[in-house]
């Protein structure tokens, strides 16, 4: 199962990639074209997309009227979650 990375600051997304991507470039460029240079984000490696959440999920993000969660082929998703065994 593909697993993503996910930047998020203030309550926004910036950038969701798959695990092995690059996820530096993604940001350089959301931050500069969005917020700035120096912007504090928080990285959230081995996410799984999904719109079906479950009891044991840890929900890292949460699709909102103002935001989209894409997956690598541009398939939308409810939640990224971090999934507990």
């Amino acid at each position: 199962m593909q697993t993503y990375t996910l930047a998020i600051a203030d309550g926004v997304l910036f950038a969701c990639l798959p695990d092995d991507a690059d996820i530096s470039a993604a940001i350089t460029d959301a931050t500069a074209t969005n917020y700035g240079f120096g912007l504090s984000l928080d990285i959230v490696r081995g996410a799984t997309l999904t719109n079906a959440k479950g009891p044991e999920d840890e929900v890292v993000w949460q699709e909102g009227s103002d935001s989209e969660l894409l997956d690598a082929e541009g398939r939308r998703y409810r939640y990224a979650v971090r999934r507990h065994s």
